[in-house]
């Protein structure tokens, strides 16, 4: 793309586009996961086949956060599309302009409130970070090994919370520190390795449930704001169509 060879996209042309979306909606509905069960409250860990619904859920999660993603970028270049100096822009024209703005804000409004927050909730639920395990890996002394090795001892350390705290400082810095003994020294290099666990599992896999159980629903609803939008942008292309014909005719007093 270069500035001699870009051209701003029309409305017409976005109108179109945004009618196009209404086909990349998915066709397939996601099925119900049964209720959650906490695996310390029950002898059968039922979390595996409790995870299989998820991925269908997540996908249609994803093909709708995708459209709505298009959809938000086409309507921010209605403003260009629309674009006129204030003096050059009749009474009638700018009431006009001012009808389709408010209403295309309204569907956007629509979709932030009702389907957005859904899909969030399944799409990047709230997770925390910790260090899942400690490797300790010890080098060799200033007193030497036999053939010159170093001597590497891994430790794990599975403490969550506790190691969080205490180590604050250390998780964050990776090198290495003396160990002073009696007689020889003793390079040590910490590793922390951070798992990325939800924070409320039976939270996550209720908003699974929620956007599997309102698909239909929440697909519909998408599907109502994007026919809104290209119609009132139709709407709004004929009535301006009428006030430059009614402008023409009217000659240069009125």
């Amino acid at each position: 793309m270069n500035s001699s060879s870009f051209q701003p996209m029309s409305l017409s042309q976005i109108q179109l586009r945004i009618k196009l979306l209404l086909d990349k909606l998915p066709s397939a509905l996601p099925e119900v996961p049964p209720d959650y069960i906490n695996p310390d409250e029950t002898i059968h860990n039922n979390n595996n086949q409790q995870s299989l619904y998820h991925p269908p859920i997540k996908a249609f999660a994803s093909a709708l956060q995708t459209t709505i993603e298009e959809y938000n970028l086409l309507l921010s270049l209605v403003s260009s599309a629309t674009y006129q100096w204030g003096v050059d822009r009749s009474g009638a024209s700018q009431q006009n302009l001012s009808v389709m703005n408010s209403e295309l804000q309204q569907c956007q409004e629509v979709i932030t409130s009702v389907v957005s927050g859904r899909l969030s909730n399944v799409l990047c639920p709230a997770v925390d970070v910790l260090v899942g395990r400690v490797e300790v890996v010890k080098g060799g002394n200033n007193g030497g090994e036999e053939n010159g090795s170093s001597s590497k001892k891994r430790k794990l350390d599975t403490s969550s919370a506790t190691t969080t705290l205490n180590n604050a400082t250390t998780d964050r810095l990776l090198g290495t520190t003396a160990t002073i003994n009696s007689t020889t020294t003793t390079n040590e290099q910490r590793i922390n390795h951070y798992t990325r666990p939800l924070v409320d599992p039976s939270y996550v896999h209720l908003c699974h449930q929620i956007v599997a159980r309102n698909g239909e629903m929440l697909r519909y609803t998408l599907a109502t704001c994007i026919h809104t939008a290209q119609r009132v942008i139709g709407d709004y292309l004929e009535v301006m169509k009428k006030d430059v014909g009614h402008e023409a005719n009217k000659g240069g007093y009125y």
